[in-house]
């Protein structure tokens, strides 16, 4: 078992990602788990949210979970919570490979990266989140137009801004980057 290790210190909120892949027959104890360690994070100080992808079509279902942190400090306090690290000593009986730990920051998170590469350079994020958002945001716009249209202009934006937001950061960053993957992650 590898517990999850820190990094330098960086700028306040921060994503822990992690990667399980768990055993089929494990799916329901693994789920069992992974609750318990959510209500534990619900009481951390400086736990900001999270959310799971489940990939159960694969022959391994892959568990994709983000941690969000409202800085490193209590990420770090996290890593070292006595009770998060005993529980740890129970994930290798569900899980079928090495569990992937990585910190991201902003919309990397959302990024599909392989887990033995680097993050992309953020000119290449902030033009894949461009290439996601904007469709998104003429597609709401024109879509809310009729109940909008009488609406001063700034809050004729917020559904929009908000069904933009909500699309991109699932599914469409993911699924971009899935697409992108060999213009994000060239052969090094």
């Amino acid at each position: 078992m590898t517990v999850p290790s820190g990094s330098a210190a960086t700028p306040d909120g921060v994503t822990l990602v992690i990667t399980e892949r768990v055993r089929p027959s494990q799916v329901p104890a693994y789920e069992a788990w992974a609750h318990r360690v959510q209500a534990l994070l619900a009481k951390h100080p400086g736990f900001v949210g999270l959310h799971v992808l489940r990939d159960p079509s694969r022959p391994t279902p892959e568990y994709i979970t983000l941690l969000r942190f409202a800085s490193q400090a209590a990420l770090d306090a996290w890593r070292h919570d006595p009770t998060y690290r005993k529980m740890l000593e129970e994930l290798p009986a569900f899980t079928a490979a090495e569990v992937d730990y990585r910190e991201a920051r902003g919309l990397e998170a959302w990024f599909d990266r392989p887990a033995s590469l680097p993050a992309p350079p953020l000119w290449k994020t902030v033009l894949v989140g461009f290439v996601g958002v904007y469709p998104l945001i003429l597609l709401f716009t024109w879509l809310a137009r009729p109940l909008t249209q009488d609406w001063v202009w700034w809050a004729a934006i917020l559904p929009s801004a908000f069904l933009a937001t909500l699309f991109l950061n699932w599914p469409v960053l993911p699924l971009l980057s899935r697409t992108l993957r060999r213009w994000l992650y060239p052969a090094r």
